[in-house]
């Protein structure tokens, strides 16, 4: 079951990739789209930086798909770093744990994008030796306690949810 739920993955950032620029917008707009925040959008993302608020799933441990998919029933996304002080933000407002983010190789080894946005992740703050691909399993990104660490996608973390409000 794993190996389809990563060759679908794998499909569906192909298919994104491929399509021409008009349909792409049409995919991706959605996903950038200004979010209402009505109060049960508030208590959704409660947590506020810049212009992103975020929801910090704790206590719901799920592989990297079912957080990807928890996200988006919500109204966001996983968590895409863009900035080392985005990251510190985030990393004084969790619990030293660990947590799923967009970031993933499925699509082709080594060449980290974010399934958020479908584009190469604009940072990185790596473990010291990560990424390292641990027996050649390690598709997805975590942040665990203080950096990033490329994980085994199935293994079950918290996550972090974004949603972006364009102005």
């Amino acid at each position: 079951m794993v190996g389809k739920l990563e060759l679908l993955l794998f499909f569906l950032q192909l298919w994104h990739v491929a399509m021409p620029n008009k349909t792409l917008e049409a995919v991706s707009h959605p996903i950038q789209q200004e979010i209402p925040f009505d109060s049960s959008s508030e208590s959704n993302f409660p947590i506020q930086i810049g212009n992103k608020f975020y929801h910090i799933g704790i206590n719901s441990k799920v592989n990297w798909y079912q957080a990807a998919h928890n996200c988006r029933k919500l109204g966001g996304n996983l968590l895409n770093i863009e900035s080392s002080k985005e990251m510190d933000a985030i990393l004084s407002q969790i619990p030293q744990d660990r947590y799923w983010i967009s970031a993933n190789c499925l699509a082709r080894d080594r060449d980290f994008t974010s399934i958020t946005t479908g584009e190469p992740m604009p940072f990185f703050r790596w473990h010291k030796g990560e990424p390292n691909n641990v027996h050649a399993t390690e598709y997805c990104v975590e942040i665990k306690r203080t950096a990033l660490n490329d994980e085994i996608c199935v293994n079950k973390f918290n996550y972090i949810c974004e949603a972006k409000i364009m102005y």
